[in-house]
């Protein structure tokens, strides 16, 4: 089987991630008019940006380990400034070896699969967020109230990762995650001959 990753794939893969990151801040100062519900779908939003590099990687590396490599740097990169918290991780990295498991056997994978793939990805990622809302909202609370966080901005953060906003908002999540592999793919059509 032909699908280890090499130098030249992680390479890619890191830098591709930085881009990536540079999306995810540069989504997080946009959001913040919307405020809370804002951060509940932030990662649909950066998906929604970030959708062409993920297709342009998928079509240069387009092995397996490309999504979790990219969601375990991103991780770290949280880690390093203090914004890391462990259901977000988890999560995070599980739905990311799904999608690798999902489209990443090979550069040919279809447009379709990809959407999909960067929709669970991502729906992960907000799921950091909305698992401890829905299963242990008080340790949450008082974990990112010692962080920082008032009491009234954790309020209104559970508000849109709880009940039925934990369902709106991994949906919300999760198309604007499949519409961002879309764009990427017509936006990078021309550029990769239509793969």
């Amino acid at each position: 089987m032909k699908n280890n990753l090499k130098t030249n794939d992680f390479l890619l893969i890191a830098l591709l991630t930085a881009v990536y990151i540079i999306i995810y801040f540069v989504v997080m100062a946009l959001i913040t008019p919307l405020g809370a519900m804002g951060h509940a779908i932030s990662p649909g939003i950066c998906a929604l940006f970030s959708g062409t590099v993920l297709y342009f990687m998928a079509r240069k590396v387009g092995k397996l380990g490309q999504f979790t490599i990219l969601t375990i740097l991103v991780m770290a990169c949280f880690s390093l400034m203090g914004g890391a918290y462990l259901p977000w991780i988890i999560s995070s990295v599980l739905t990311a070896i799904l999608a690798d498991l999902l489209a990443s056997l090979s550069k040919k994978t279809s447009v379709f699969r990809l959407a999909i793939s960067s929709g669970i990805m991502h729906v992960g990622q907000a799921w950091g967020a909305i698992i401890p809302s829905l299963f242990f909202v008080d340790k949450y609370k008082e974990e990112w109230i010692r962080r920082g966080q008032t009491a009234l901005e954790m309020e209104a953060y559970i508000k849109y990762t709880s009940g039925m906003w934990a369902w709106y908002s991994s949906i919300i999540v999760f198309m604007l995650a499949f519409v961002g592999i879309y764009l990427g793919y017509f936006i990078l059509k021309k550029h990769l001959n239509g793969n």
